[in-house]
């Protein structure tokens, strides 16, 4: 009989586990709880799986692969008070009903994954905006004339508009990351106080005059049902002329077909991480078109040392939270209807 005060489930596939976890946290983490063994982990875990090792278990770490959490299997796991979610979204993870005991809490590294996506936002603009995917693409082809190879007049990103969809932890971040380029920052976000748009060095203006006046247009709204297709036929074509339009946030924020025929004026360009749906059919006209960069949502959480954070800054949570009650990056029932 373990004679450790806590027992942590772990109910993550066991590649992802062993990508999101180092010896050493594992070790940290077994030095206060027991848990189910890593190496016995299966690759897809199974709400059956989770229904066995959550017994008894007082807090539960989670992630991208964790299937949603039901109310009988939660209804069956009395002890159970915390789930650390590794990944970003809770959403799809837990029933509305989770929160009705009182006793129960959530925490999500979406903060965390926000830096990440952060850091996408930036080489995705000083890539497109240096036309540097162009002229990869003449170079592979041979030439070496930097002139035609970009699709619009290359920029230094020193001084211009970037308009922010959302006050998002991953906008906040990517006003950060902005800081040393003087750029003119505006901001879209109902829920944003003057106060705190004063204090992030932010302009708040309205979406259309955001999308008009921005030479960079980046969405970082949630995928909720208030902001679905925020970016539509009614307002897509305010895109200025040489502008860069992101999208790291969410596929449903966007109107495809209103977004492909106005880019295919190819008056502007488009990086785009997240459809709607995922993955987008094989002849999605983002796969091909000349001014659209298209990623595989792999915008946040999937570098190697960033995986390994997201671990081990859940382990750090649960022992926080059971040795003090004190639980950081928690996520609230009323937060969710504006999360991603």
């Amino acid at each position: 009989m373990s004679n450790k005060p806590f027992k942590v489930a772990i109910a993550v596939g066991k590649s992802m586990a062993e990508s999101i976890f180092s010896e050493q946290d594992i070790e940290v983490l077994t030095s206060f709880a027991d848990i189910n063994p890593i190496d016995k982990l299966p690759e897809t875990v199974t709400p059956q799986f989770i229904a066995e090792i959550l017994q008894d278990a007082d807090a539960c770490i989670t992630c991208w692969g964790t299937p949603g959490f039901t109310e009988e299997m939660l209804s069956n796991a009395p002890k159970l008070r915390l789930i650390a979610h590794s990944a970003g979204s809770i959403k799809n993870l837990i029933p509305n009903t989770y929160w009705e005991t009182g006793s129960r809490r959530i925490t999500s590294n979406a903060p965390l994954i926000a830096k990440d996506v952060a850091q996408t936002f930036m080489a995705f603009t000083l890539c497109s905006l240096r036309g540097l995917w162009g002229f990869a693409k003449s170079t592979e082809k041979g030439e070496w004339s930097g002139g035609e190879a970009s699709l619009f007049k290359t920029r230094s990103l020193e001084g211009l508009t970037v308009g922010l969809i959302g006050g998002s932890n991953v906008a906040k971040e990517v006003i950060n990351v902005l800081k040393p380029y003087n750029c003119k920052i505006k901001l879209y976000d109902p829920y944003i106080s003057a106060i705190e748009a004063n204090e992030l060095g932010v302009t708040l203006t309205n979406l259309d005059e955001l999308i008009a006046s921005s030479d960079i247009v980046s969405l970082h709204a949630p995928g909720t049902d208030e902001c679905k297709h925020m970016i539509n036929a009614s307002n897509v074509s305010l895109i200025k002329n040489g502008a860069l339009f992101i999208n790291t946030a969410r596929g449903i924020l966007v109107d495809e077909p209103a977004l492909i025929k106005e880019l295919q004026k190819n008056r502007f360009f488009a990086c785009i991480d997240v459809t709607d749906p995922e993955p987008p059919a094989k002849d999605h006209p983002f796969r091909t078109m000349e001014n659209v960069i298209l990623t595989p949502h792999i915008a946040g959480g999937h570098t190697a040392d960033v995986r390994k954070s997201l671990g081990k800054n859940s382990i750090k949570k649960v022992f926080k939270y059971l040795h003090t009650g004190i639980l950081d990056q928690e996520v609230r029932k009323e937060m969710l209807d504006r999360m991603a």
